[in-house]
């Protein structure tokens, strides 16, 4: 697994546990807004006042709202991505469809499930640069260790996917996703939805 990048260029990065609680506030005040406003009316004075501190402590971290957005789903992507390895490492799994589960389901509930959190990230997403490149190559990272882990562990894996449908397989899951969470379709969270994309990424391993 890479390194992961300082949170702001621009900014210090928290190196220490007391700093690091800081950011950790700065999130969780910035997720407490975006739960009840739109992502367009949150602000980094909003955020400073919601977790206690100064504008300008957060300003020693974060050198704009844009920053701050780009911090935490950051944080998330490399929290999913270890935790994820680390539960593919572990596990007793037999079949392609239990080892696949695994990664759907943290994919379904990012942000300890915080729906409104997700949208207004995803949103900013868009008009941050360089966040979509770090995505891609989480999914790579995340893509290769579900084959490794299917190939050395899963006794119905028939074959292995190509490099274009490793390529493939994750990053079309991934985008019904983001389609259902952006514009409401009500499917994330349901048992159905989730079973659906455990057989469309487990397809390619069995078929």
């Amino acid at each position: 697994m890479s390194m992961p990048e300082p949170l702001d260029p621009e900014r210090n990065s928290p190196r220490q546990e007391r700093a690091r609680q800081t950011v950790a506030t700065f999130f969780e005040a910035t997720a407490q807004l975006l739960e009840r406003e739109d992502d367009s009316a949150v602000t980094t004075n909003h955020v400073a006042e919601r977790a206690g501190f100064s504008i300008g402590t957060l300003y020693r971290y974060f050198s704009s709202k844009s920053s701050l957005f780009r911090a935490m789903a950051m944080n998330e992507m490399e929290r999913q991505e270890r935790e994820i390895c680390a539960a593919l490492r572990a596990t007793q799994a037999t079949t392609v469809d239990e080892i696949v589960r695994i990664v759907i389901v943290p994919t379904l509930k990012p942000f300890e499930g915080r729906s409104a959190v997700r949208r207004a990230l995803l949103k900013a997403a868009v008009n941050i640069p360089g966040l979509a490149r770090l995505y891609d190559d989480t999914i790579t990272r995340i893509s290769r260790a579900l084959v490794e882990t299917v190939s050395t562990k899963a006794l119905d894996c028939a074959r292995l996917p190509s490099a274009e449908a490793e390529f493939i397989m994750l990053r079309g899951i991934i985008g019904a996703i983001r389609s259902d969470v952006l514009f409401g379709g009500g499917r994330v969270g349901t048992p159905e939805f989730e079973d659906a994309l455990v057989r469309a990424v487990s397809y390619h391993f069995t078929r």
